[in-house]
């Protein structure tokens, strides 16, 4: 286990995924409780099994529900990741601080990292918004 466990990669995976998993869950079951009781109740008169109603009716309602505050988290996310530096991680603010040492330019690194920052995020908020569009409404 030393390999893994030497190396500050593991740390910064593990703190991130339980991090993201902990809010993920509870959003998941926050969405799934306000799914309208009316339907489950309709979907049992109607003689669907309780496996058919989560399939069909619970998760679907529950995950278009939940699809704006997802893509949220997963932009927090995605700003939390230059944190895993401070574990010896080297990531894109490790890679611009490391410049800064070795060219003493400050801001042009920096101003770089923002850039691709504020891309990989329009590109998540775009694909989220496509993905929202794509699933089907019930109302």
């Amino acid at each position: 286990m030393w390999p893994i466990l030497r190396e500050g990669f593991f740390f910064a995976v593990l703190a991130l995924t339980l991090n993201f998993a902990a809010y993920q869950g509870e959003i998941l079951r926050g969405a799934m409780l306000s799914v309208p009781k009316g339907e489950l109740e309709a979907a049992r008169a109607f003689g669907m099994s309780p496996g058919k109603i989560l399939r069909r009716i619970w998760l679907p309602r529950a995950i278009r529900i939940a699809l704006p505050t997802f893509a949220g988290e997963v932009v927090l996310q995605l700003k939390a990741t230059p944190i895993v530096f401070s574990v010896t991680v080297m990531d894109l603010y490790g890679a611009a601080y490391k410049i800064r040492q070795d060219t003493l330019l400050v801001y042009e690194p920096l101003i770089l990292v923002m850039v691709f920052y504020v891309g990989l995020t329009f590109a998540i908020t775009q694909a989220f918004q496509k993905l929202e569009k794509a699933v089907p409404s019930r109302r």
